[in-house]
């Protein structure tokens, strides 16, 4: 049976520790209690957002008017030649499991934080590999059904799916291929790729902030360029370490968050006339 909470401060269950309360709470620990969190939502018509890790949120200071469903329906399996995962599972750690099991399809995926829900949606990767590459299929909620959806159909791009468009139909686990890979090539990208986020993501951040544009050039690299590193508006930096995170100093707000997204918006566009487009998802009213 799940437990409804009322006017929970949402600022704990983000990693930018920024947000308002929730009008509605509650923490589901099963794909279960998950699927009934989500048709209690339905039968009362409440509106509903799923969060993972927190990691990719930016969560209004006016909270949100619905029911927040902290996912932490966490457990992974093998079944045959796949792993299935719950969507409230830790992508870092399900990634780190397999390889320590002798499987490498996920391995791009060990520093990457986040759900593996909010990686499908997302369609979350590095330069060379995506979620889309590795994915089989998804057990998705869809207004009170369980249905399955395969990778064909789930129409990913970019940092993005069909499921980003619909945040009605929801993930409740995913199935990815596997396959063995060479162990010491593997391990030595995932040590160096560690030791990189670990150094870009240093303090209260939502990991990179806005998607790459189109060209020779990352967001970070655009950003840099423009000297905006440790640029600050009230609360929020720009990261010494990375021009694509934003951070939480410690006093921020989400409207300190908001209105830095903003500026930096404003001056790639005035500096290269390209529109940088934010990989933080937006929760509640700005």
């Amino acid at each position: 049976m799940i437990n409804i909470q009322k006017n929970i401060l949402l600022s704990k269950y983000t990693t930018l520790g920024v947000g308002g309360p929730a009008k509605y709470l509650v923490i589901v620990n099963t794909t279960e209690e998950l699927i009934e969190a989500l048709d209690y939502a339905r039968n009362k018509h409440l509106e509903f957002a799923i969060i993972g890790g927190g990691s990719n949120l930016l969560v209004s200071d006016k909270g949100f008017y619905g029911l927040a469903i902290i996912n932490r329906s966490g457990s992974w399996r093998k079944e045959g030649s796949y792993i299935v995962a719950d969507s409230g599972a830790n992508l870092t750690k399900v990634a780190y499991d397999a390889l320590e099991a002798g499987w490498t399809d996920l391995a791009f995926a060990s520093g990457i934080p986040g759900s593996v829900g909010a990686a499908v949606v997302g369609n979350v990767g590095v330069p060379d590999s995506s979620i889309s590459d590795v994915l089989v299929s998804t057990i998705v909620w869809d207004g009170g059904l369980i249905k399955e959806i395969v990778n064909s159909e789930l129409n990913f791009g970019y940092r993005t799916s069909i499921l980003k468009q619909n945040r009605d139909v929801v993930v409740i686990s995913a199935k990815f291929k596997l396959s063995n890979g060479k162990m010491d090539d593997t391990l030595k990208i995932i040590l160096e790729d560690k030791k990189r986020r670990a150094f870009s993501y240093v303090g209260r951040t939502a990991g990179s902030y806005f998607k790459n544009p189109k060209g020779d050039k990352s967001a970070g690299e655009l950003i840099d360029s423009l000297g905006l590193k440790s640029y600050s508006i009230r609360g929020a930096e720009i990261s010494q370490n990375h021009a694509n995170v934003i951070r939480n100093m410690g006093e921020a707000t989400a409207g300190d968050i908001y209105d830095l997204e903003k500026y930096v918006i404003e001056k790639v566009k005035d500096g290269y006339n390209i529109t940088l487009e934010p990989e933080v998802v937006k929760l509640g009213k700005f």
